[in-house]
């Protein structure tokens, strides 16, 4: 419980950071991964962004101290819907548009993740060790497989849609998620000041800074290019899904054995892949209202005029 209580406060602490990085990037100039320099003045040049970055970044430590005391089925589930309800909060105070898609969206996918939780098993014992050779080529692998398909389709000249590039900020940050599952089974078996030695000694941070560097950069780009609201939902179900799968193997979870429970977490899964479709029919509105908030020409018009 302490461990769910964890992930949720911390989903709070991560949405204020991710909200302030938005507002932040909707005022500055546009940013592209085919410009890794510009885009680092541009984004360290900005005491907003950077004050959201903060936060977000004590949201993410909060999750990783929660993946060492719940399961990964519950802590990343738990922390993906609290982003999402309290992005949909937000978006509403804010007086945002927000169409039918959307609200069934953020709606659906608090029910998916929190089915997820529930489908943990009973007394299960939270995985704290990894195979670590297999953790790194399957965490190496993914975020260079991201950097690579964006890097060709954007050089190609192709433009890449904010939900494709939130899917793949969400597998790099699910990368990075693997790590802080690692980290915080390390905080649960030594103790925080214990577990520092053997924490260095392992691949985990370094892989965490890795795929946490890539994560933001995908991520930064896709939401300057939309709402959070749509970037954010895609990257948390992509990552959430991600995370879980291969957290729960590399981990050695085990699955739920009373078919019930087993039902539970495929229908999570599920309804996961459902908010995905909704979130994706509604981005190129999102993408067009949001260029015409920052003056910008809207995809359409770029096509149009050649």
């Amino acid at each position: 419980m302490i461990g769910l209580l964890i992930a949720l406060f911390s989903a709070v602490v991560y949405t204020i950071g991710l909200t302030v990085e938005q507002r932040a990037l909707h005022g500055s100039e546009s940013i592209s991964i085919n410009r890794p320099l510009h885009l680092a003045r541009v984004l360290l040049g900005n005491p907003r962004w950077v004050l959201g970055c903060v936060f977000a970044a004590l949201g993410s430590v909060g999750l990783i101290v929660s993946l060492g005391l719940a399961p990964v089925s519950v802590a990343q589930p738990a922390f993906a819907a609290g982003v999402a309800t309290m992005l949909l909060v937000i978006t509403l105070v804010r007086g945002e548009r927000i169409t039918r898609g959307e609200y069934l969206a953020l709606g659906l996918m608090p029910v998916a993740l929190g089915l997820l939780g529930l489908s943990t098993v009973d007394g299960g014992e939270t995985g704290t060790t990894a195979d670590t050779p297999l953790l790194v080529m399957v965490s190496v692998g993914t975020v260079l497989g991201c950097v690579a398909v964006m890097s060709v389709v954007g050089g190609r000249g192709k433009y890449v849609s904010a939900a494709a590039m939130g899917a793949a900020a969400g597998l790099a940050q699910g990368s990075a998620g693997l790590q802080g599952k690692g980290l915080g089974g390390l905080l649960a078996d030594h103790g925080l000041w214990a577990a520092i030695g053997p924490a260095l000694l392992s691949p985990y941070p370094y892989l965490y800074a890795l795929g946490w560097a890539v994560g933001i950069v995908l991520f930064q780009t896709s939401l300057q290019r939309s709402r959070a609201s749509i970037t954010a939902p895609v990257a948390n179900v992509v990552g959430n899904v991600f995370t879980v799968v291969a957290g729960t193997l590399l981990f050695g979870e085990s699955l739920p054995e009373d078919p019930f429970t087993l039902a539970l977490r495929v229908g999570g899964f599920a309804l996961t892949l459902v908010v995905v479709v909704l979130v994706r029919g509604n981005v190129a509105q999102a993408e067009a209202d949001t260029s015409r908030l920052r003056g910008e020409p809207t995809r359409g018009e770029r096509a149009a005029g050649g």
